[in-house]
């Protein structure tokens, strides 16, 4: 079993990235816990709650055109460093600023630099690992950010209770300096004037074996693919489509879920702030077993089989979560939401690498 991993043990640039993106993520997960509980200490309603955490996430649907032309064309060390120094000074100003107008905006250009990150790094992985380990790396990738997302809300929580919401927030500042210093130290590149140069070249090529297969070739379902946009390729895969779209719906409810859940824990349930951190966490140690079964998965049917299998025990769970009259019960229907997050993040993300053209990976 652990022969799969080997590959990836060797790699140097995964592993660097690894360690710099795993930092930055456990530095946002300390974040959103202590602007979670900021507001909700100053009384904030589950509205302005609402808003903060969609400012993170709007940019990135937004911006999605933009940010996929940005993550294929322009050098990735150079959008991955911008990016990652922009969210660093973002942190610094909300380590002082209590104004819910000026922290959305701030949290919104958070979110801007994150879209530019996340989309750059999605399309530079695969290049980094080759074309055969996409799978078994997106399942190492989720399995390793739940193990700094474990640790990360509950120490957002107790930092928080101990020392207010400025030592979180200067922590996440430390760790995107830290993805700026892996972006700036792997080897790979994708991107910049040499790639726009040898994706011309590509261009060319398949244009003129397409003139000759069109004389002779019906035209097949599906082939405005390689010529497409990020979202119309997703949308001519017979695959991609509905799981995107059933995924993008799957967020947006998700997303609801988050913003009553601390109002649940502290308000309905009256339980500590230390107890909303570590049932994030538990939910965290349920989503590490759910990437972990599904890391060995190889067939692409059986990944979209085990996307609807994650979005179900979801759903259940959140049913019995919203049922559950003290804050004990909690804990078993938290594991079972990380377990089915889990199997959709790494089989859903898996799917859209290996079904998108290598130039294109940035988009979808």
């Amino acid at each position: 079993m652990l022969n799969i991993y080997r590959p990836l043990a060797r790699n140097r640039d995964f592993l660097i990235s690894l360690a710099g993106r795993c930092a930055s993520r456990f530095g946002d997960e300390v974040a959103v816990v202590a602007l979670t509980l900021r507001l909700q200490a100053a009384g904030g309603r589950p509205y302005l709650i609402a808003l903060l955490l969609a400012a993170g996430l709007v940019p990135s649907i937004a911006a999605a055109g933009t940010v996929g032309r940005v993550a294929d064309s322009v050098d990735s060390r150079r959008v991955l460093v911008t990016a990652a120094v922009a969210q660093a000074c973002c942190c610094v100003p909300l380590i002082f600023v209590h104004q819910v107008a000026v922290m959305i905006v701030l949290v919104a250009v958070l979110g801007t630099g994150a879209a530019f990150s996340q989309a750059t790094w999605q399309a530079l992985i695969p290049r980094a690992v080759g074309e055969e380990n996409i799978g078994t790396a997106t399942a190492v990738q989720q399995a390793t950010f739940t193990v700094a997302t474990i640790l990360a809300p509950a120490v957002g929580g107790i930092l928080t209770a101990a020392f207010g919401t400025g030592v979180p927030l200067a922590l996440d500042a430390i760790t995107f300096g830290a993805m700026a210093v892996a972006a700036v130290a792997i080897r790979t590149r994708r991107g910049g004037a040499r790639a726009a140069q040898r994706a011309e070249a590509a261009q060319g090529a398949e244009a003129a074996q397409g003139a000759e297969a069109a004389q002779s070739t019906p035209a097949q379902p599906g082939a405005q693919r390689d010529t497409a946009g990020g979202w119309a390729a997703l949308r001519s895969d017979p695959l991609l489509a509905p799981l995107v779209a059933g995924l993008t719906a799957f967020v947006l409810l998700g997303m609801m879920t988050n913003v009553v859940q601390v109002f649940l824990v502290r308000e309905t349930l009256h339980a500590s702030a230390a107890w909303f951190g570590g049932l994030e966490a538990i939910t965290m140690a349920g989503l590490a077993c759910g990437v972990l079964a599904c890391g060995r998965i190889t067939t692409d049917a059986a990944r979209a089989w085990a996307v609807a299998a994650g979005a179900a025990i979801m759903s259940l769970a959140m049913l019995a979560f919203g049922l559950a009259p003290v804050v004990l019960l909690l804990v078993p229907f938290a594991v079972l939401v990380g377990a089915g997050n889990g199997m959709v993040n790494v089989c859903a993300a898996t799917l859209v690498m290996t079904r998108t053209q290598e130039r294109m990976r940035g988009r979808p």
